[in-house]
């Protein structure tokens, strides 16, 4: 099975799925970040908003897949095994590395720009008691969040509509938008072409998601050690 060809659904289908999350949050005041993030409550309302994102995305995941009638193959969740854990670790390895650099290689041209919210929140933490939620947050939680968005749902109808390179394209470009960030922007949206190279090359939605995984926690333990 490829999921890649024959989506049953479409890209604006799927923008609608993301405005409704949009609400949701916005009703529930999550959109904004919380304050004090470095001190306890600060860290106590980021998880909770980070996990409660989490529910409101799979509760909503799941309306979307009993409408559409499809399966979490469809989606590409399938052949999960030895040779997408080694492609996820080795894609994540790599993308460690390559933004890395290229991020040091902004700043040196625009400046160092203001931490993001989570960076604020590990710099904060004072012990591996209190590093570890962060680290299933944004090493397990976020990696399945963004890559059954970003790669399960808006890549194949915009790999049946433009081709493959055209959609491997768009899909990194929507990454680094949607996440609102303009110096961040092209690191993420080179991160974003990584992936979606990736599942265009394994065809199983599990390598893209541990190669997120893994460099999501590889970022979150380097800025952990360089806090002091």
């Amino acid at each position: 099975m490829n999921p890649l060809e024959n989506p049953k659904w479409n890209f604006w289908q799927v923008l609608y799925l993301i405005l409704i999350i949009y609400l949701v949050e916005f009703f529930l005041g999550w959109l904004k970040p919380p304050e004090n993030l470095s001190y306890q409550q600060g860290y106590i309302n980021y998880l909770v908003i980070g996990f409660g994102h989490g529910l409101i995305f799979f509760t909503a995941l799941f309306m979307f897949i009993k409408i559409k009638r499809i399966t979490f193959a469809n989606i590409g969740l399938i052949n999960f095994g030895l040779k997408s854990l080694l492609a996820g670790i080795g894609g994540g390895i790599v993308l460690f590395f390559l933004i890395g650099f290229l991020g040091n290689f902004l700043i040196d041209y625009l400046g160092v720009p203001e931490p993001q919210s989570f960076a604020l929140v590990v710099q904060g933490t004072d012990s591996i008691v209190r590093l570890l939620p962060l680290l299933f947050l944004g090493g397990i939680v976020v990696p399945l969040q963004e890559e059954i968005l970003f790669r399960g749902l808006v890549y194949p109808p915009l790999r049946q509509t433009y081709g493959r390179g055209g959609g491997i394209i768009l899909t990194a470009l929507f990454f680094g938008l949607m996440h609102f960030d303009f110096i961040r922007f092209l690191p993420l949206a080179v991160g974003g072409l990584v992936l979606t190279w990736l599942y265009e090359k394994t065809k199983s939605l599990w390598s893209v998601i541990i190669a997120h995984g893994v460099w999501n926690i590889l970022m979150t333990v380097l800025m952990w050690l360089q806090k002091g």
